[in-house]
């Protein structure tokens, strides 16, 4: 198998030449340019995208960073990686895909440590989120796809929760539903910001409104949704209408409710915060308020992009709206 060395035997030049012929990251000769690809071409030389990066002016690499989670990755979430990873290759960057722990700093250190990437976006992003400090001292480009407690002077991108939360409960609201079940994932403790600014901003929109919200919170399993259910029914509250944010305990909420003889929406509506597509597959097909994913991630990366090669921001921080999707499991009450 060929290498650079073996390229820039063959037409004549340094193995530095080579790798800026690649990248384009320094002018070189048309003549030279021309003689390098002539060896790639004869040699059937194909540039490695860490040899690129590793070259020269180390160019070329952006990373994002996704804490593992037991649970593995909604579909939703593979759409984040599968639109960075389009928008890097069309500004002619790679993309790296760094799965670990947000809290496993000594791993994200050594990540760091060794110089490979250009830039990070960081999604998952914690209220108070320790990735932040790190990669400032460190002197790392990032791009936050969400928001810290205080972003003042962070370049970010996120949905703005707090009015996907609203639309959800107002929505409900005009309805005539007055009783409302939030089934969330239990991460507002460890300081999750869309869990908690949605929290925050439900409660705060149903005392507005004079309705009755409780809250069941559990992890981000079709468990959660089951249990939900169950707590609903031993209440005996006049619950008629539910948000959830957690997927996966969409999905348990609505298999559980009509194992228990309940319709939707007949005797329960529900709205959906965060579920993809695939929320028009269920019977019946779900509303959903779903972040504009593509939108997010493309911004992101455009930003970081923009940063690593010194291009001044138009703007720093991007909060886009969730839009609402009717479907059919919603229905008008009193």
């Amino acid at each position: 198998m060929a290498t650079r060395d073996d390229v820039a035997r063959l037409a004549g030049v340094s193995s530095s030449t080579v790798s800026y012929a690649i990248s384009g990251r320094r002018r070189i000769s048309d003549e030279t340019r021309d003689r390098v690809f002539a060896a790639m071409r004869e040699l059937d030389y194909t540039p490695n995208a860490f040899a690129q990066g590793l070259a020269g002016s180390r160019k070329g690499i952006l990373a994002l960073n996704y804490p593992l989670k037991d649970e593995g990755w909604t579909p939703i979430e593979v759409r984040y990686f599968e639109t960075a990873t389009a928008t890097a290759h069309e500004l002619g960057f790679h993309l790296l895909l760094w799965p670990n722990a947000a809290h496993d700093l000594t791993t994200l250190s050594a990540l760091v440590a060794q110089q490979l990437v250009d830039g990070v976006i960081m999604m998952e992003v914690e209220w108070d989120d320790p990735r932040v400090a790190l990669f400032a001292e460190r002197g790392v480009r990032f791009v936050l796809l969400g928001r810290t407690a205080d972003p003042s002077g962070l370049a970010y991108v996120d949905t703005d929760f707090g009015a996907a939360a609203r639309t959800a409960l107002e929505y409900l609201v005009d309805r005539g539903h007055r009783d409302i079940l939030f089934v969330a994932e239990d991460r507002v403790a460890e300081g999750h910001g869309p869990m908690v600014r949605t929290a925050d901003e439900l409660e705060a929109t149903a005392r507005r409104f004079g309705v009755t919200l409780t809250t069941f919170a559990g992890p981000r399993s079709h468990a959660t949704g089951r249990a939900a259910y169950r707590a609903l029914a031993a209440s005996g509250a006049p619950t008629t209408a539910a948000i959830v944010f957690n997927e996966p305990a969409t999905i348990g909420l609505v298999h559980a409710a009509q194992l228990g003889g309940r319709s939707i929406p007949g005797d329960l509506s529900l709205v959906s915060i965060g579920m993809g597509e695939d929320a028009a597959e269920l019977d019946p097909p779900l509303t959903t308020i779903t972040p504009p994913v593509s939108a997010l991630t493309d911004a992101a990366v455009r930003m970081l992009v923009a940063m690593v090669e010194g291009h001044p921001l138009p703007r720093n921080a991007v909060l886009l709206e969730a839009p609402i999707v009717e479907r059919d499991s919603v229905r008008s009450v009193g």
